[in-house]
């Protein structure tokens, strides 16, 4: 039986893609840390769906083209079952995984957290905060997250953290909207420090997105000290980037601003934590235009 050249040469495509790449989390030179569970989101009345949200964005990046020698691996995190049981409990034994994985494969050059709800970001921090004591987050959002609930959820984990870290930690928040967030969301967060720029903020400040790097220069200097992390909520960007989120947003950031921002955490800010929260592929459609542009982004990160 002859072979079918055309099935062949399909057959031997992924050899030239990023699924190529992988390896055991012991040699993977970038991890991916999958929290794939909506339960937090569920928990502040947001859509399910974002539990999908790791899988869906990896597809997407597994298939892009391999132009370098980098290999990859992922680990899941989450159970949500446990969530269930004890949310609070849950969050802490995320915690102690992250912290293991965060310390232990130490050939990992870059990390990057995938949820689920923008929940999961409060055990990376606790998981950072045994690393370093000088933590400094660029949350790109249209909600600060930060509210003031009697229960923890999706809204919550800025504040939550900002009541238990040990040290300095300092929250940069771009892209916020105050049609989205109460006034006591806007209440201080205690000792640490909170610099928020909303999304008009950044349009003036940057002449409608058009003069970004001398904004991050200014607002986000360089700190040889601090231990950064990227953190971007997806409903950050606008409707006609992103659709597949919780919250779509009418007005949000353009695409090229947070690649922008992106480009400037990794050539100027050293950045090697990154997360990635709150898309939600069951809103998507069905060209998946948002895991694709949420896929662009981390290929930036694995090609730098």
């Amino acid at each position: 039986m002859k072979n079918d050249p055309i099935l062949l040469n399909a057959s031997t495509r992924d050899q030239e893609r990023v699924i190529a790449g992988k390896s055991k989390p012991s040699e993977a030179s970038i991890l991916f840390l999958k929290s794939s569970s909506d339960i937090g989101t569920i928990r502040n009345m947001g859509r399910r769906g974002s539990g999908y949200a790791p899988e869906a964005i990896l597809n997407i990046v597994k298939k892009l083209a391999l132009h370098n020698k980098e290999t990859w691996s992922d680990i899941e995190v989450a159970n949500p079952e446990l969530e269930k049981e004890s949310f609070e409990h849950a969050q802490s034994e995320y915690a102690k995984a992250l912290s293991t994985a965060l310390s232990s494969y130490t050939q990992a050059k870059m990390f990057i957290h995938l949820g689920g709800g923008h929940d999961h970001v409060y055990p990376l921090l606790k998981a950072m905060n045994t690393l370093s004591k000088k933590i400094k987050v660029i949350n790109i959002d249209a909600h600060l997250d930060t509210r003031i609930d009697t229960f923890v959820n999706s809204g919550t984990p800025f504040r939550q953290f900002a009541n238990e870290f040990e040290g300095q930690f300092e929250l940069i928040q771009l892209g916020i909207h105050d049609f989205a967030n109460t006034k006591t969301t806007m209440n201080e967060l205690g000792k640490a420090k909170e610099v928020v720029a909303t999304y008009d903020d950044l349009k003036n400040l940057t002449q409608n997105f058009t003069n970004n790097r001398k904004l991050f220069e200014r607002m986000i200097p360089y700190d040889r000290d601090a231990l950064y992390l990227f953190s971007l909520d997806a409903d950050a960007l606008d409707a006609g980037v992103m659709e597949g989120v919780s919250a779509v947003n009418h007005r949000g950031l353009p695409y090229h601003f947070v690649e922008e921002l992106l480009t400037y955490s990794l050539d100027v800010l050293k950045t090697r934590h990154f997360g990635i929260y709150e898309y939600n592929p069951v809103y998507d459609n069905l060209s998946q235009k948002g895991a694709r542009a949420l896929a662009g982004l981390l290929y930036k990160i694995m090609d730098h």
